[in-house]
């Protein structure tokens, strides 16, 4: 079985136990959203277990500004077994859904829904790597798993270990993408979650990483960290 057979079942699998893990969850009771943005119906659906939601109210729950919700875990957990398959199916803009992610701080859920994350998004991250067309690009699915977890160690980790071929292409290409970033203070986290000097510091991080990546010949000369700053 190749590589890109063996990341699709994995993401397969995370994705089931993403289902698994929060099949049946639901909004609160209460919950009311804001009403300029889902009507009635919506948030009825919302706060009822285990019915298909529209994958378009998937992508806005996410999305969304995190403060539209009197609950946002409980609302990001009715919608995960979804928002797992739009992720991983391609979806534009994932690190804008990350960002819900992160806004409802599921790295502090109970040990076992945090496991299906992480999972999850490891997983996602892996296919991407091993890919050569993964269904968004491999840069995009890094910017999503950084902004989901607000770091970027673990994703650097990972690449660094998977570095094939394809993964090293994948490389090459970010590193395009990122060329203005780079060259800049600007991180490419457009929707970091926490504060400006965390997100400086962890862009600061992937350029020590990438300039250790020089004799991979994918970064150009000069777009690694300052050694002065």
């Amino acid at each position: 079985m190749t590589s890109p057979d063996v990341g699709v079942l994995a993401t397969a699998a995370a994705v089931a136990r993403v289902a698994k893990t929060f099949g049946g969850m639901t909004a609160q009771v209460d919950e009311s959203g804001c009403g300029r943005c889902f009507d009635a119906g919506e948030v009825e659906l919302l706060r009822t277990p285990d019915v298909p939601l529209p994958a378009d109210l998937v992508r806005r729950v996410a999305q969304k500004d995190p403060f539209h919700w009197d609950d946002r875990p409980a609302i990001l957990r009715r919608v995960l077994p979804q928002l797992a398959v739009v992720l991983a199916e391609g979806v534009t803009e994932p690190d804008l859904m990350a960002r819900g992610l992160a806004a409802a701080g599921w790295s502090r859920w109970p040990g076992e829904q945090v496991g299906a994350v992480a999972g999850f998004l490891e997983a996602w991250w892996m296919q991407a790597l091993r890919s050569e067309s993964p269904p968004v690009s491999a840069c995009a699915v890094f910017e999503s798993c950084v902004t989901a977890s607000s770091s970027v160690t673990p994703w650097l980790a990972l690449w660094e270990a998977e570095m094939s071929p394809v993964a090293r292409c994948h490389l090459a290409d970010s590193v395009g993408g990122w060329r203005e970033e780079l060259t800049s203070d600007y991180s490419p986290f457009t929707w970091w979650w926490g504060t400006e000097a965390e997100e400086q510091a962890a862009w600061f991080e992937v350029k020590t990483w990438l300039a250790g990546q020089a004799q991979a010949a994918v970064v150009p000369e000069g777009l690694g960290p300052d050694p002065k700053s």
